[in-house]
């Protein structure tokens, strides 16, 4: 594999069908991957977990999530996206569950798409950026 996502990562900033998110939600979003299994907790609280796969034959690389768990989502159905890992930094963006990836990092209204930013849990380096305090989403469901 040419990726390598193992560990866990700090969300420092989001978009859901071209609005972003607001910066006190996304500041808590964390994404773990170990072997083939994620999870993602919101403010220390576990609300997503399940099993990952990755086609990193293509570009931009798919990711393909199927949730176990989950406080919104439905279970056992793929979620499929588009990532970039660069250094410390991974990128995804996601369609809805059982809908087809994203062609591209972007977001629209209505297009049941999420963006979201993320940096290497400890290397985040603070708070997530300052244009989110503005023209933001309430509590979105990102993850």
């Amino acid at each position: 594999m040419a990726h390598n996502l193992t560990g866990t990562w700090h969300a420092v900033y989001g978009e859901l069908d071209g609005e972003m998110a607001a910066a006190a939600h996304v500041s808590g979003i964390e994404l773990s991957y170990h072997a083939n299994k994620f999870s993602v907790t919101v403010h220390g609280k576990l609300e997503h977990e399940g099993t990952y796969s990755v086609d990193d034959s293509i570009q931009p690389h798919q990711v393909t999530f199927v949730y176990t768990k989950s406080s919104y989502f439905d279970l056992n159905k793929p979620r499929t996206g588009i990532f970039q890992l660069t250094g410390e930094t991974y990128k995804d963006c996601l369609g809805a569950v059982g809908d087809r990836a994203p062609s591209g990092f972007s977001t629209g209204p209505k297009s049941n798409t999420v963006l979201t930013i993320f940096r290497k849990k400890g290397l985040e380096g603070g708070t997530p950026l300052n244009v989110l305090q503005t023209n933001q989403v309430g509590k979105a469901h990102l993850w």
